[in-house]
């Protein structure tokens, strides 16, 4: 058994009923069985970029930006 995670887009306002239900119903004529679907709240793309919160790192208090001078402080 394989499973895929698919992303899908479409247009609530043409769209009857559920629509987990309705993709179930489409899918297992095929032998597919739907096993969760989460609804997006955002309407803009996912980054195909993971975002990472790096906790090892020291926080850049001291930093003057790109490339300038550290303030000996």
């Amino acid at each position: 058994m394989k499973i895929v995670n698919a992303e899908l887009q479409y247009d609530e306002s043409k769209m009857d009923g559920d629509f987990a239900e309705r993709l179930q119903k489409i899918l297992s004529k095929e032998g597919i069985e739907v096993v969760s679907v989460d609804k997006n709240t955002n309407t803009e793309p996912e980054s195909p970029y993971q975002k990472v919160k790096n906790t090892q790192a020291d926080d850049d208090i001291s930093s003057a930006g790109a490339g300038g001078m550290v303030s000996p402080n």
